[in-house]
């Protein structure tokens, strides 16, 4: 398994894309092989997918913000996907102009909150802020993986003030 075969693909700005969604599945069996693959995958190639979901190609964001939000629901995946720079590439999609992208990468930041340690790391990545701004969306669905992120970075007494601070508490009152 190769996590991104298309970004050697990619290169030189070259807009046709031969990938298909089976590029970036993975298998639900969690065997020792199959981890360490994805890991060292997700090691080397993170970095590039930050690059690459920067781009303006929405439908690469949307698969990388799929791909990411699924593999967060798994603890490990959760400290992993944080520790090789997930946040950087993550918190920015929320300001995508695409909801479809915004909305996954809602998600997969709820997914990624639910780890106590990552929810310090989200406030200090401006994901609070992020995360309130989609509060304000036309869409339900965005709305409700924001609204879910900060009801689990909310668990933290730190981030508490930080999400009143950032006029939080009257949109999610607002929604409830």
């Amino acid at each position: 398994f190769e996590m991104l075969n298309l970004f050697s693909r990619k290169k030189n700005n070259v807009e046709e894309r031969t990938e298909t969604k089976s590029d970036f599945e993975i298998e639900e069996n969690d065997d020792v092989e199959q981890d360490s693959a994805f890991l060292r995958s997700l090691r080397i190639n993170l970095s590039r997918l930050i690059i690459y979901a920067e781009s303006a190609d929405t439908s690469l964001q949307r698969e990388v913000a799929e791909k990411l939000a699924n593999e967060a629901v798994k603890s490990a995946r959760q400290v992993q996907i944080v520790e090789y720079g997930g946040l950087k590439l993550l918190v920015p999609l929320t300001k995508s102009s695409d909801q479809e992208v915004q909305r996954l990468a809602a998600h997969a930041l709820a997914n990624l909150s639910v780890n106590a340690d990552n929810q310090k790391l989200m406030a200090n990545e401006g994901a609070i802020a992020s995360l309130i701004s989609l509060l304000d969306s036309s869409s339900d669905l965005i709305q409700r993986q924001a609204a879910k992120a900060l009801a689990n970075l909310g668990v933290s007494t730190d981030n508490k003030p930080k999400i009143a601070d950032e006029g939080g508490i009257p949109k999610l009152v607002r929604l409830a």
